[in-house]
């Protein structure tokens, strides 16, 4: 099963800082799905470095 986010940054643009906060509390917003976008992403990462170095 893949771990696809289909969340850019594009879809952030444009929003003012009011409906930042709002994506913020909100755990089911764009910014959340970001937020976890990013952390799949680094445990990724820091998974493929552990193999490569053992």
């Amino acid at each position: 099963m893949s771990r696809i986010i289909h969340t850019k940054y594009k879809d952030l643009k444009g929003l003012t800082k009011r409906e930042i906060d709002e994506q913020f509390k909100d755990p089911n917003s764009d910014l959340a799905a970001l937020a976890k976008k990013s952390s799949l992403k680094k445990k990724v990462l820091n998974g493929r470095k552990q193999k490569i170095a053992e």
